[in-house]
């Protein structure tokens, strides 16, 4: 038996040993890293090394790599990196899949290490990392939260005190060994209980004193009580609502305010269908106050280049952003900031989600539903975790599975034969995530992608007819909805059924279209249709009323289609508004002119959500405000005169050009109907601005366009000068001219050197202007 016990304690007593050799920190938090998809997860110190395990979540086929001159800095001590796990050191690792855990295995650091920093002489800098628990000596750089509620209750910092989503300056404190009394500038008094088993009592003024515990995570731990609120505020997609953030960006590092001085909130537009950015400018400590309108709930990005937080914001709410840079911590602070505080803790995204190459749809929809799954599990591990995770965030990341597979699923049909989708796929996609999706529909960034293209499908299926590689939409399907309404208001005389033998004959046209069109190419299409109905419907669609109808509502087809699509699947009114306002906003923006007058009767008649209505309206006016704007700098616009007659590429360019020989020509083909085109043109500014030093000629060469949508984008961007020569060439002049180009998308930019030489520009050229800026004063040597 004595042996036996004297085994036990010499067991105990290694274990002890090894304990003081050796550190471990299971929960890392970073105060800074400037590469967000890199997480330290784990770190081990040991008497021979010290093991730094990371995981990066990116992209699967995208590499990265760490070099031996990686190190760590404890103080002024460096700690170079000696091996690796998963990668090795000085060469490129191709990502297999989204994520890679790996480990850098340094020189050993000190075992007293508090905190420490990881660089990467390429560029990565993780700084002020260190282990998440540790009870902190006195209250400077903490943050405490209300043991009863859960909520941050209060932070303070060297001469600021965070309280009531303020920063307040301190006025004085007072140290009464380790009870404070702190003096807020035109601000309450706030009491400081000693730290007794690791809490302190808080008093705000006379107020009762708060039982708080100091935050040692790098976000919220898991709330006291469970929460089993369901839904998100759902304020009718007012217009005029908002959301103000008031926050602190503490002790940025150099590195982080070289990035921006701003702090910006992004927010996917449901009917503009792309990112609204929002901006404000810190002071000089990092702090900001920034509103901005918001129609109703969304999810939304802050700080995206620096902190990365992706949290929901509800109208009508002030929430409160922190992110020290020194601790590490992101918290939020408002009278309802749980669920930002979540989803801080356990992120939820979906990321991007494509159809691989040889993949078919049906494998494409398993591997999807494959993802929600393990999202789902995901879920269950955080509820593990915190037990008492809100039903909010549950169904926030429901919601988000279903909006973000039903983007992904949809965007399949760029990519499959014909965009011919199987139709249970898309009775999975109708009946599963389409009209499953939670209110309000602005919650999730994905469904503005999932809905346009999702109705464009639908729409597709059903009034599309493919020819060569193009699909093409066929008017006649909107006929018999066009003449309904119109024989309702009185406009027509036409029997109920006289339009079925419209409807029937659409169909039939349709089928035989589709028939006929099969094996023809689209430059050479002969369709000649003759049916039972033929001879009818031709007598209907000559009689005066219904031609003058077909004909002023002829620019509304699409929308009639839209409508259709979208009551026929969900038949929401609210979805209904959204979409149809997405629609108009769509084709203004595509054709940068204002509404054909039935349009915009058609939007003001239907559309009922004022907020809805109030972006088609606003948008329309900017138009017919442009359409009677006179054009500065005319004569930049060029007639097609100049190459009358002509039909060979070379020697058409050739003569455009001729004007400017022994200048450099900056070349840009683009088309009115095309969105990264327009969105270049607008930032071309700052293109013009870096280069204003240098003798540029820079010629636009428009493709497809109306004259009245290639004038209205030139006043729109302020695109003619003394430097900018512009044409609109007719279709077969500007085919052939590509043709020589070799253009292969758009927008496609090409150098012409002082010789005429032409040369191939990258369509991303602008993103590294410094790059380009160089590029060209070799040109223009």
């Amino acid at each position: 038996m004595k042996k036996l016990l004297s085994t036990i304690v010499l067991a105990i007593t290694c274990v002890a040993a090894l304990a003081q050799k050796s550190k471990v920190w299971d929960d890392v938090i970073t105060g800074y890293c400037n590469i967000p998809v890199i997480d330290i997860t784990k770190v081990t110190f040991t008497p021979d090394s010290t093991e730094v395990c990371m995981r990066l979540s990116f992209r699967a086929g995208k590499q990265f790599g760490f070099t031996s001159g990686t190190h760590l800095k404890v103080g002024t001590q460096q700690y170079a990196v000696k091996n690796a796990t998963v990668i090795k050191l000085n060469e490129g690792y191709t990502m297999p899949t989204d994520t890679v855990d790996f480990s850098l295995i340094f020189n050993p650091a000190p075992l007293g290490t508090t905190r420490m920093d990881l660089i990467e002489p390429a560029g990565l800098t993780f700084s002020n990392i260190h282990g998440a628990g540790e009870i902190p000596d006195g209250i400077i750089d903490t943050y405490w939260r209300n043991n009863a509620t859960g909520d941050w209750l209060i932070g303070f910092a060297v001469n600021h005190v965070i309280y009531n989503n303020k920063v307040w300056d301190i006025a004085t404190l007072t140290n009464n060994k380790d009870a404070y009394t702190i003096a807020l500038t035109d601000g309450p008094i706030i009491k400081v209980g000693k730290l007794k088993k690791s809490k302190r009592t808080i008093g705000i003024d006379q107020q009762k004193g708060i039982v708080c515990s100091p935050i040692t995570t790098a976000t919220m731990p898991d709330y006291p009580t469970k929460d089993m609120r369901k839904g998100f505020v759902d304020n009718g997609y007012r217009a005029g609502d908002s959301v103000t953030i008031v926050g602190w960006l503490k002790d940025m590092p150099e590195q982080a305010w070289k990035q921006s001085g701003e702090f910006e909130a992004i927010i996917s537009h449901l009917i503009i269908d792309n990112q609204e950015r929002y901006t404000t400018k810190l002071d000089s400590l990092g702090r900001f106050t920034l509103r901005f309108p918001l129609v109703n709930s969304s999810d939304a990005f802050l700080d995206l280049r620096r902190s990365s937080v992706s949290p929901v914001l509800e109208p009508g709410k002030t929430y409160f952003f922190l992110k020290d840079f020194k601790t590490g911590q992101v918290l939020f602070m408002g009278d309802d900031a749980r669920l930002q505080n979540e989803l801080a803790a356990c992120p939820a995204a979906w990321g991007y989600r494509r159809i691989n190459q040889g993949e078919d749809a049906m494998q494409f929809k398993t591997r999807m539903d494959g993802i929600c799954e393990a999202m789902k599990a995901e879920i269950q591990e955080n509820i593990a975790k915190r037990p008492n995770l809100s039903q909010r965030y549950i169904d926030y990341v429901n919601g988000l599975c279903l909006a973000g597979q039903g983007e992904s699923m949809m965007q399949a049909r760029f990519v499959v034969p014909g965009k011919e989708l199987p139709k249970e796929y898309m009775d999975y996609v109708t009946t599963q995530l389409w009209q499953k999706m939670p209110k309000p529909y602005t919650l999730f960034m994905p469904f503005s992608t999932f809905m346009r293209d999702y109705l464009d499908q639908v729409v597709t299926e059903r009034h599309g007819v493919k020819i060569d590689r193009y699909t093409i939409t066929l008017p006649e399907g909107a006929y018999p909805t066009i003449l309904r309404r119109a024989k309702a208001d009185g406009r027509v005389s036409i029997t109920d059924d006289e339009i079925a033998l419209v409807e029937r004959y659409a169909e039939a046209y349709r089928k035989e279209y589709a028939a006929q069109a099969q094996n023809q190419k689209i430059d050479s299409l002969n369709i000649n249709i003759s049916n039972s109905y033929s001879e009818q419907y031709l007598a209907i669609m000559e009689r005066p009323d219904v031609k003058t109808v077909i004909d002023e509502e002829s620019t509304l087809v699409d929308i009639y289609y839209q409508l259709e699509a979208v009551k026929s699947t969900n038949p929401d009114p609210a979805l209904i508004d959204l979409a149809l306002a997405h629609r108009f906003y769509w084709t203004l923006n595509s054709f940068r002119k204002s509404l054909a007058p039935a349009a915009l009767n058609f939007a003001l008649q239907e559309i009922k959500l004022p907020a809805a209505l109030d972006i088609v309206k606003t948008t329309n006016d900017k138009y017919i405000a442009l359409e009677h704007q006179d054009l500065t700098n005319a004569a930049s616009l060029r007639p097609s005169t100049d190459v009358e007659n002509m039909t060979d590429g070379e020697k058409m360019l050739r003569k455009i050009i001729e004007p400017y020989k022994g200048r450099v020509i900056y070349l840009d083909v683009w088309g009115t109907w095309c969105g990264p085109c327009k969105q270049r043109l607008k930032d071309s500014w700052k293109e013009k601005e870096a280069l204003k030093d240098l003798d540029i000629v820079y010629l636009y060469l428009c493709n497809g366009s109306s004259d009245e949508s290639w004038k209205n984008v030139i006043k729109e961007y302020n695109l003619a000068g003394p430097n900018c020569v512009h044409y609109n060439l007719p279709k077969e002049q500007q085919s052939a001219i590509e043709r020589y180009l070799n253009v292969q998308g758009f927008p496609t930019y090409k150098i012409i050197d002082k010789q005429g030489n032409i040369h191939d520009l990258d369509w991303l050229h602008a993103d590294d202007m410094e790059a380009f800026k160089q590029t060209m004063e070799k040109f223009c040597k």
